[in-house]
């Protein structure tokens, strides 16, 4: 059952307070309150542009120590904390322990819940379920607002359940133009690092056509480039072996079959978390620096200047560092703000692409 609370930011001395509405377009950032494996987080909400800023806003995630349907997170595991989004954008979703203990290791604990905030900044507890101790819960999605895709270091989980109805070790899980996503570090072969989710109850687990294993996988994101239409074909993985040493890859769709390596780029700041809009003729990527545990790090911005099926190419000196985690704080997963609308990325595509075709078209002109 669903339990809702209209009053998302806490403090310790005003007590309750209104969080206010998210602006669409900007940046959504898990962060746990401390490097321990039980504590608390919240939802940092910050402008994709302004380097250095400080937060736009930060809502408290309800602490499941002090309030029923709250949820308690490990800010010291460097595989937990990743955000994702229903797939009509309208609510940011993360996993965490829902229970008052606040001495165990919330990987220990169950049951685990999925908690929301929508673009009005109301948390939600959608559903709960309960995992296996001492692995963790990682990630969760929606087609319908109803059914979850819930990703943990034991399986495939879903409303309420109490088995794992599909065998995985998922990190993130994200759904683009209506299919599941589901992310898996791993060295065996034949566990492919993004995989797509048939069902959320008993679903078939299928490697993208293209792809290979990838121990050292964190998360991904997808866009749409409009040239296959509202297609989500490009891309982007970022992996990590150190808190400076990682890699963003990028793959394109082509064909409609086949998913092809367009080269990688190698960062100075490993990455954990990662987020991508398209832009004309290419992609910003915004991807939080570490391995999942680093205090103090930061959400770097970073663009892609190559288009659809063409080597990712990024300068690296205008990298531009947005925001960084106050002392002691841990930014972890990433995402784009709740809308209170519908505006699958792919409509944004559409537009980059119409304006990239018209822009052509006027070069072929002037050169008449």
């Amino acid at each position: 059952m669903k339990t809702i609370i209209r009053f998302a930011v806490f403090t310790a001395t005003a007590g309750l307070l209104h969080a206010a509405a998210f602006t669409s377009g900007n940046l959504a950032i898990l962060q746990a309150a401390a490097s321990a494996n039980n504590t608390t987080a919240s939802i940092v909400e910050i402008n994709t542009t302004t380097a250095g800023q400080a937060a736009v806003q930060t809502i408290a995630i309800p602490d499941g120590a002090s309030v029923g349907n709250g949820l308690r997170f490990s800010g010291s595991a460097t595989s937990t904390g990743y955000l994702s989004s229903s797939a009509d954008r309208t609510l940011l979703t993360f996993n965490g322990a829902n229970s008052s203990t606040t001495a165990s290791n919330v990987n220990t604990l169950n049951p685990r819940g999925v908690g929301t905030l929508n673009n009005a900044g109301t948390y939600a507890l959608q559903t709960t379920y309960t995992g296996t101790s001492g692995q963790q819960t990682r990630s969760s999605t929606t087609l319908n607002g109803t059914d979850w895709f819930i990703a943990d270091q034991g399986g495939l989980y879903t409303n309420a359940g109490t088995l794992a109805t599909a065998t995985l070790n998922g990190r993130g899980i994200k759904a683009f133009g209506g299919t599941v996503y589901v992310g898996q570090a791993s060295a065996t072969v034949t566990t492919i690092a993004v995989s797509t989710v048939s069902n959320f109850t008993g679903g078939t687990i299928t490697g993208l056509n293209g792809l290979t294993n990838n121990a050292s996988f964190q998360d991904f994101y997808l866009t749409s480039s409009g040239t296959n239409g509202s297609a989500f074909d490009i891309l982007y993985t970022v992996s990590a072996t150190s808190n400076t040493a990682g890699s963003i890859a990028k793959f394109s769709l082509v064909s409609g079959t086949t998913w092809t390596a367009n080269g990688s780029y190698t960062t100075t700041f490993g990455g954990f978390g990662i987020a991508a809009t398209s832009t004309i003729g290419g992609a910003d990527l915004y991807v939080t620096t570490g391995q999942g545990a680093l205090t103090a790090n930061s959400v770097i911005k970073l663009s892609d200047t190559a288009g659809f099926n063409s080597a990712i190419t990024i300068n690296t000196g205008s990298n531009t560092t947005l925001f960084t985690a106050p002392t002691g704080t841990i930014l972890k997963g990433i995402e784009f703000a709740p809308t209170s609308a519908i505006p699958e990325p792919s409509s944004y595509a559409a537009i980059f692409g119409a304006l990239a075709l018209a822009g052509a078209a006027l070069r072929r002109r002037s050169r008449k």
